[in-house]
């Protein structure tokens, strides 16, 4: 029959699902599966585990998955779904920063293979992105510093008035993110629409990420990882530095 299925990690499971339930309207009963929390479980392994489950709950071709986390449950829920039967419909619901600015906008799902990030993908865009900031409240200082790395990311290849919004903020939790969100995000939807498969000037989007998904590869498997976020700041910084070796 034709029904939701809810992707959730561990993490989102336990601090943002009874918010989405309540919001939704959604039984609590909504065929749901949980995967490990991590970047490290953003493996085809992980995709067999999702692809059962949703062969277990009787998913057919008009059902809908709703991916609530953030960007790996966003791109490897997308990747299972776009790839189960051929494709069905899901929706990105992000809870962090970083997927609410950036990982669920534009339709790039995947998973990391052979220590590569995202070296198996397609590009498929949901229905709908919910992009909600009551789920950033659930976030620990350090994954809010993780996704405004994006939002700088943004303001620096696109919105010289988001930059000055920002530069004066002295506090992510009091933070205006219903505007940063719609700033930030029209910077990467203006550049998507223009090149949805990464011909040319999307390529913008990947500032900071050529240099910063080798160092956030490099240290996957560490005993101290870093968030994406991070890793993008740093990248961030090196590639300015490449191109003005001067600065700052």
């Amino acid at each position: 029959s034709t029904r939701i299925f809810l992707l959730a990690d561990t993490h989102t499971y336990e601090h943002c699902a009874p918010i989405f339930f309540e919001k939704t309207g959604l039984p609590a009963d909504t065929p749901t599966y949980v995967i490990p929390a991590g970047e490290i479980h953003k493996t085809l392994a992980t995709c067999e585990q999702i692809w059962s489950a949703m062969f277990a709950a009787g998913l057919d071709r008009k059902s809908l998955v709703v991916n609530l986390g953030g960007g790996v449950v966003g791109d490897m829920g997308g990747f299972c779904a776009a790839t189960f039967k051929r494709g069905i419909d899901f929706v990105q619901v992000p809870t962090t920063l970083l997927a609410g600015t950036d990982a669920a906008i534009g339709g790039k799902l995947g998973v990391d293979f052979q220590a590569l990030k995202n070296a198996i993908g397609v590009f498929r865009n949901p229905a709908a992105v919910l992009v909600d900031p009551v789920f950033f409240q659930t976030l620990s200082q350090r994954e809010l510093h993780s996704g405004f790395a994006e939002v700088v990311k943004h303001a620096c290849i696109g919105d010289p008035d988001l930059w000055q919004q920002i530069r004066d903020l002295t506090d992510l939790r009091s933070a205006d993110w219903l505007s940063i969100l719609a700033a930030s995000i029209q910077v990467k939807v203006t550049v998507v629409q223009q090149d949805p498969f990464e011909q040319n000037i999307r390529a913008l989007l990947n500032y900071g990420h050529t240099i910063g998904h080798a160092i956030e590869s490099w240290f996957l498997h560490s005993p101290a990882p870093l968030t994406h976020g991070e890793a993008i700041a740093a990248g961030m910084l090196c590639e300015t530095w490449i191109q003005k070796p001067d600065w700052p």
